[in-house]
């Protein structure tokens, strides 16, 4: 019996995948002026080197269109933004899931990956929801707020006069 259900779950799991194909994301990125997404392929390339004679090398070969997300900042005075900002997170939406996945393979050890400072979901609903959920974390790119914040140096207070 489990045989059987483990095969339905499996159907189901690719029929799933099947029609996401091409699906698109809402991708929610808490950095101030947003970033540029580029997929990339290792290709094996022969270099010369000095004294003569070539060495094998690899060279990394961009994939693709390149997809622009949005930031948060916007300059004092501007209008607002034409996409949604939440908890620190501006959305892009329609980012294809495929090219995402890959972007978040190829980029897992990079902070913005490793500190949950950007992330995707179906829905914009979705992605709203958890932008509020995560809207206390900190990405040390955030403006400054002069008498409270802790990455500004406390003052140091003067010598004493009476002690010279």
């Amino acid at each position: 019996m489990t045989e059987v259900k483990q095969a339905e779950k499996t159907a189901a799991q690719h029929e799933n995948a099947k029609s996401r194909a091409g699906s698109k994301v809402t991708v929610m990125l808490k950095h101030p002026h947003g970033i540029i997404m580029r997929l990339f392929r290792m290709e094996d390339v022969t270099e010369p080197v000095m004294g003569g004679g070539v060495k094998a090398s690899k060279r990394a070969v961009q994939m693709g269109e390149q997809v622009k997300l949005n930031g948060f900042a916007r300059r004092l005075g501007a209008e607002a933004p034409d996409f949604l900002v939440v908890g620190g997170y501006a959305s892009t939406p329609n980012v294809d899931e495929e090219f995402f996945s890959e972007w978040l393979r190829q980029n897992a050890d990079h902070p913005l990956v490793v500190n949950n400072l950007i992330f995707a979901q179906g829905s914009e609903n979705s992605a709203r929801d958890k932008a509020k959920e995560q809207k206390g974390l900190k990405s040390g790119l955030e403006p400054l707020v002069p008498d409270k914040d802790e990455r500004i140096p406390k003052s140091i207070k003067p010598a004493d006069k009476k002690a010279a």
